[in-house]
């Protein structure tokens, strides 16, 4: 009961944070793509996709400006914005470093000696410390991408299978609950 009572909650503060983005200049910039029910709604769909996007996001090296990238691709993607918001924070101040040191060592790993690394920053000539830069930035978007491509597809697959589990557990005490009466 406590479940149903918080997402009742949750659904009357949905509906009025809705109500307040009318005639808004996110209204006026986004149009009624910003109350798809899948940007607020609870289904399955949606929050696998929003958990997706958040953990992929998550996992890119682009901290300052996660939660607008989740934003706009919730409402590009229509996927749940709560579960894209909240999945983002998987990567905060005390989680970050580690991850994209870890990430960095990945693409380190991948990239190695690449030719074709060496040859983009003999390409556009960059000197000795940019080309260092140049490198390391590329290790780092290399490892963090296929973190984040991994993050996603699991989350995806972990919220499916998840609520699949929930329904199932539900269903078998409502029938029990019948069987009872």
């Amino acid at each position: 009961m406590k479940i149903r009572k918080r997402l009742a909650l949750l659904r009357e503060q949905q509906d009025l944070l809705k109500k307040g983005l009318r005639n808004t200049q996110l209204h006026r910039l986004f149009g009624e793509r910003i109350f798809s029910h899948s940007l607020w709604g609870f289904e399955k769909e949606a929050l696998a996709g929003g958990l997706s996007l958040g953990l992929f996001i998550a996992f890119t090296p682009t901290i300052p400006f996660q939660m607008i990238f989740c934003v706009l691709g919730a409402i590009f993607f229509r996927v749940n914005l709560f579960a894209a918001l909240t999945a983002c924070w998987v990567t905060n101040p005390l989680t970050a470093p580690p991850i994209y040191l870890s990430a960095h060592w990945l693409g380190r790993f991948l990239l190695g000696q690449s030719e074709f690394l060496k040859t983009i920053i003999s390409l556009f000539g960059f000197g000795e410390k940019m080309g260092r830069l140049v490198e390391h930035t590329a290790y780092l978007w290399a490892g963090s991408l296929l973190f984040a491509i991994v993050a996603a597809i699991i989350g995806n697959l972990l919220a499916k299978k998840g609520w699949d589990l929930l329904h199932r557990i539900k269903e078998g005490k409502q029938e029990a609950e019948n069987k009872a009466d």
